[in-house]
């Protein structure tokens, strides 16, 4: 008998530290107690710039004559309104104006987007999320962008089985894309396991023409993604892995052996969020160092999240920390636009982007 209790003591304690010995010798993982001091450098020139709540994403739109970011928008906070939205922010004087959406009763609540033009028409792709919790269901939406208004495209409402918990997308020239799963479902337990390693995302690719298929699985949280068009790259924000990941594109397949990632340069990018490429061809992303923190600004907006900003070259990944605060200019990033010498920065929650002088 007390060699049974024996087995049955050596078990239980075997069963209690296999998390721990997995996230000890896993190459992902990020451990969700440590949390460093993430002060921001200097004395910046800093502005808030009001939108709708859960300004999550952002992209580079030039159909207007001026160029302009529009920003995705979603209350993400439980027990508030659930209202979606769309903002455009002038990058001539940072005024901002709502976008109208055609039809008036057409209800979205908007993830991921995309700004691409097809057959010289300017399209804003944007993922949305409805219901709550593992009830929820997942699209991608195309609108026409005709100045302050977007026009529902009704022949593009793409909907898959394979579309888990979409984060972001990259839509290419011919209406393909590439769009990331960061987990397999809506419960919160799997983020947990994405968080210390275990890989349970993946990355989807749709052809255009109806044909959905997985092209890299096995991901700790992937979230944001882009296509180096011109040198065959596909590039994610592999957040539980630490790091942005490159893989070649051969023939229209992406192979997952033919990898670089920006761990190469001993960087540690933390649960990195969403990609953007600005103009100069530097692709920036940002990050969430302390997974605990980011739940409890989930919960109450007065605690403070800490973000980083990253900036790397796509072809090398060489990588540089460009920015970072507490979280007490902003909680939760999600996004970096950079436009000349200033930093457009979204967040998962709070109504507002914040922008960064000064930054070359």
């Amino acid at each position: 008998m007390k060699k049974i209790l024996l087995y049955l003591l050596l078990f239980l304690i075997l069963l209690a530290l296999l998390p721990l010995l997995y996230f000890q010798f896993s190459a992902c993982g990020v451990s969700p107690l440590s949390c460093g001091d993430y002060t921001t450098k200097g004395k910046p020139t800093t502005t808030k710039i009001m939108v709708g709540s859960g300004p999550e994403d952002m992209a580079l739109d030039l159909s207007n004559g001026s160029p302009r970011i529009i920003v995705s928008c979603d209350e993400r906070r439980e027990g508030h309104p659930d209202i979606g939205s769309f903002y455009s922010i002038d990058l001539s004087n940072n005024t901002t104006v709502p976008l109208q959406i055609i039809p008036s009763n057409f209800e979205i609540h908007p993830h991921g987007i995309d700004v691409v033009t097809i057959d010289s028409i300017s399209y804003l792709y944007a993922i949305s999320h409805d219901g709550k919790g593992l009830e929820t269901t997942h699209r991608i939406v195309r609108f026409k962008i005709q100045n302050d208004r977007l026009v529902l495209d009704e022949n593009v409402i793409l909907q898959h089985a394979l579309l888990t918990g979409p984060n972001d997308l990259d839509v290419l020239e011919d209406g393909s894309l590439y769009v990331t799963n960061p987990m397999p479902s809506n419960d919160p337990r799997e983020s947990t396991k994405s968080i210390l390693g275990i890989g349970n995302g993946n990355v989807l690719h749709y052809d255009g023409k109806g044909n959905w298929k997985v092209v890299l699985e096995n991901m700790c949280y992937p979230n944001g993604v882009w296509v180096h068009q011109d040198k065959d790259y596909l590039l994610v924000a592999n957040g539980g892995c630490r790091e942005v990941a490159r893989y070649a594109i051969k023939e229209g397949q992406v192979d997952q052996q033919d990898k670089l990632s920006t761990k190469s340069h001993a960087i540690d990018i933390p649960v990195g969020d969403n990609l953007l490429m600005d103009n100069k061809g530097v692709l920036w992303t940002a990050a969430h160092p302390c997974p605990l923190k980011f739940l409890d600004h989930m919960k109450d907006a007065t605690v403070p999240s800490p973000m980083q900003v990253f900036a790397m070259d796509p072809l090398t990944l060489k990588t540089n920390l460009v920015f970072q605060n507490n979280g007490d200019l902003i909680s939760a990033a999600s996004t970096v636009l950079h436009w000349e010498d200033r930093l457009y920065i979204s967040q998962v929650f709070d109504p507002f982007v914040l922008v960064v002088e000064g930054v070359k």
